[in-house]
């Protein structure tokens, strides 16, 4: 009796691993192609507008990097000109050529005296605004970037 009962068991098995190898192959031949469509979908869907964040991320950070150039060497051009009219003139021309240099615009530095104008141990603060806009909108929504310098007045340069 223990070989029938052997015989039915391998079988039994032979049967179900046949079955379980058809539905395998049937389910392969049904699922064929539909993982270069979900890579397609998906490199798509989620690639695109993470590159476009990306993008946007690294033209915000040139802004806020120009902006801030541009405050400082305003203001050290400012407080090393020797006359205020020439100071001025000085801290937009330096401005004008570190934005150009990274390739935004501003309508130029906003300078505030603390203790007098070029007045010894007195203080410059330079402020520059700079809008930028989001890659690939021409015309779409912008931001602005502010970057922002104080710089001391040489305490031993002659009173103007």
């Amino acid at each position: 009796m223990s070989v029938v009962v052997s015989a039915r068991i391998a079988r039994i098995s032979r049967i179900s691993r046949i079955s379980r190898i058809s539905r395998i192959r049937g389910r392969a031949v049904r699922d064929a192609g539909t993982a270069v469509l979900e890579v397609l979908v998906l490199g798509v869907g989620l690639l695109v507008p993470l590159l476009y964040g990306v993008m946007s991320v690294m033209a915000v950070q040139s802004a806020s990097y120009a902006a801030t150039a541009a405050a400082r060497e305003s203001a050290r051009a400012y407080v090393t000109a020797a006359t205020v009219t020439q100071a001025l003139a000085r801290a937009r021309a330096a401005s004008q050529l570190v934005l150009a240099d990274a390739g935004v615009s501003s309508a130029g530095p906003n300078v505030l005296c603390v203790g007098g104008c070029l007045r010894p141990g007195s203080r410059v603060d330079v402020t520059v605004r700079v809008k930028v806009g989001l890659p690939l909108l021409p015309g779409g929504p912008s931001l602005t970037v502010t970057g922002r310098e104080s710089m001391p007045v040489d305490r031993y340069r002659p009173v103007p």
